[in-house]
Formats: structure tokens, sequence, C-alpha cells
């Protein structure tokens, strides 16, 4: 198969001289190019915001409700035997 450039995954960016000075030290600290060293920055600042906004963060309160509930579970309601039952039934392989 021929392999062929995609002119659409082009990304051209202006930067500033001090910008571009870090860039080219720090990229010769770990020997990769500039692009991939660009795209490896890229990406790993694009993780960290979307773990960041994506990630559940408790409270203080939220903690103490949770270990509260851990160490003294409320007793099951009707509704969750039934789920539990119909999950074991799943599991097993039989008929719901």
């Amino acid at each position: 198969m021929k392999s062929e450039s995609n002119h659409q995954n082009i990304l051209k960016v202006r930067m500033d001289a001090i910008t571009l000075e870090l860039l080219e030290r720090a990229r010769s600290y770990v020997d990769l190019d500039k692009s991939k060293f660009t795209r490896q920055c890229i990406r790993e600042k694009a993780e960290a915001i979307i773990a960041e906004h994506e990630s559940t963060h408790f409270g203080e309160e939220d903690w103490r409700v949770f270990f509260e509930m851990l160490d003294n579970p409320p007793e099951p309601t009707e509704r969750m035997k039934k789920a539990a039952s119909t999950y074991k039934k799943i599991i097993d392989n039989e008929e719901v």
C-alpha cells in the first residue's frame, strides 16, 4: 500500500524567540526531533487538562461520608436484592 501524506494533519505554529529557545533546550535533553517533541508535549498537556476536567474530585465531607458508608453500610433494599439476584443469574448463565 502506498503511504500518502495527509496535509489536513499539519499544524503550523508561530512562537516567540524565548519559547523557541526553551523548546530547543528541552528537546536537546531527550534527543527527539522538533516535530516528535512538539507532538509529545502537546499530547501530554492535552491529556493532563482532560484528566483534570473529566475526573471526580471529592471534598472532605464527601470522603467522610464515603468511608462512613464503607464502615457502616446500610441494609440492602428490596430493589438492591433483586438486582443482585438478577446479576447472579446472569453470571451463572441461567435464564432471567
